[in-house]
């Protein structure tokens, strides 16, 4: 009987093994390591999920004619090794996965999510926008904090506060969505 393939795994450049398939499929299960590590197959470093898809699916199990009651006498599948030559897709034999985005969070529901007026808001960037009232009035909590910080600034160095005035005059014309980025209405 000949002595089962045995790979190498890499991680962060670490590299780990070699260890036979069932091995490797154990640590898969036991989540010891993930289908981000690579594998040395073949002489080239892939993924263990490109790895897997690799590998042979199982052929569905025949009916058998008497079960035992033993555990033992039921006999395990044999773990398949990918052939050489083979490169054609297949899903893995052990686990799906999902390549999906997670589902967004729910929405917050309340007062926060109301759209803001963006004629209030235009009116406020006027009339004392050199301190970001406009801003904190969106939402956009650094935004206003940086324009009230730079009219301090600039007061105080004499410049007056004309340069964050100005600022606020921009954002009044091209700014059409809060900090958290709902239109305003």
């Amino acid at each position: 009987m000949s002595e089962p393939e045995e790979y190498t795994l890499r991680w962060r450049g670490r590299e780990v093994g070699p260890f036979p398939l069932p091995e490797i499929n154990r640590q898969l299960d036991e989540h010891e390591i993930g289908i981000g590590h690579e594998i040395l197959y073949q002489d080239k470093w892939i993924t263990l999920e490109e790895f897997l898809a690799l590998l042979p699916k199982p052929a569905a199990p025949k009916p058998t004619q008497a079960l035992s009651s033993h555990p033992a006498a039921v006999a395990a599948p044999p773990i398949p090794v990918p052939p050489p030559a083979s490169r054609e897709r297949s899903s893995p034999l052990r686990f799906k996965v999902s390549l999906s985005p997670p589902a967004p969070p729910p929405a917050r529901v309340g007062p926060a999510l109301r759209p803001r007026y963006r004629l209030l808001f235009a009116f406020l960037a006027i009339m004392a926008g050199f301190i970001g009232l406009h801003n904190f009035y969106a939402r956009q909590w650094l935004t206003g904090l940086l324009q009230l910080l730079l009219s301090v600034a600039t007061f105080l160095m004499g410049f007056g506060i004309i340069a964050s005035w100005l600022w606020a005059m921009v954002e009044a014309i091209t700014v059409h969505k809060d900090g958290e980025g709902i239109q305003m209405i």
